[in-house]
């Protein structure tokens, strides 16, 4: 076999994969259309692995784990390709994160934080999503542990993320590497001026792996970063 010949085996080849591809993909559709209609995760890891062990056996011991690794990106492809149907209509989706002592607004040195508490913290933060037309899930934990599985867990089902660490800011490696693992574009937000502040609250661990940062304008810093997210995912759809 000369090379033309062979060239023309891997073109007959490449024509079959994208056929197959396109296949694949119109069942990833149905596939989401039912997750949507039964609200069930874009992720099954256990159906997954038993596509992985499949692909493995049909490609025999030689290539198997060429095989696995191959589906690996595929299946990564496809939960994007059923995240981008699952986006309610296409509204953007947004993960606003909250660290420690943020719960205790309106008690905790109100001279600083002011005396509106979390509870309206969160209604106003809503009430901005809605008017952007975004969907917005508020989480607060005073534990760092809590914060880095629910930044890892994003993957795959959020657009964005606006994250106020408060103390960890200053502290957490842990969630500054979670940030950057989920590599999803994220917003820092302060509701004082920590640039005003103390010296320890100079260094911020998660504003690297942060886009912009929002300090200073108390409820408003998270209608920003927001707006930033929105408009930044706008403008790459």
């Amino acid at each position: 076999m000369d090379l033309n010949e062979a060239r023309d085996i891997i073109n007959r080849a490449d024509e079959q994969i994208v056929a197959a591809l396109k296949e694949r993909m119109r069942a990833v559709t149905e596939v989401a259309r039912y997750k949507q209609a039964h609200n069930l995760p874009v992720l099954d890891e256990k159906r997954e692995e038993k596509v992985l062990e499949r692909v493995a056996a049909m490609a025999g011991d030689d290539m198997s784990d060429m095989a696995r690794e191959l589906y690996k990106h595929i299946m990564a492809l496809s939960r994007d390709y059923q995240t981008k149907m699952l986006g309610r209509d296409g509204k953007i989706r947004l993960l606003v994160l909250n660290g420690p002592n943020l719960n205790m607004l309106g008690i905790r040195e109100p001279n600083i934080y002011g005396k509106k508490t979390y509870a309206d913290l969160t209604a106003y933060i809503r009430a901005e999503a809605e008017k952007l037309g975004a969907d917005v899930e508020i989480f607060q934990s005073n534990h760092e542990g809590a914060l880095v599985e629910k930044i890892q867990s994003a993957l795959h089902h959020f657009d964005g993320i606006v994250i106020n660490p408060a103390a960890y800011t200053h502290t957490s490696v842990a969630i500054l590497d979670a940030l950057k693992a989920v590599a999803l574009p994220a917003v820092e937000v302060h509701l004082s001026d920590v640039s005003a502040r103390e010296a320890f609250r100079q260094v911020s661990y998660a504003g690297m792996a942060c886009e912009k940062t929002y300090a200073g304008h108390g409820f408003e810093g998270y209608k920003l970063a927001m707006e930033y997210l929105c408009r930044r995912e706008e403008k790459h759809d």
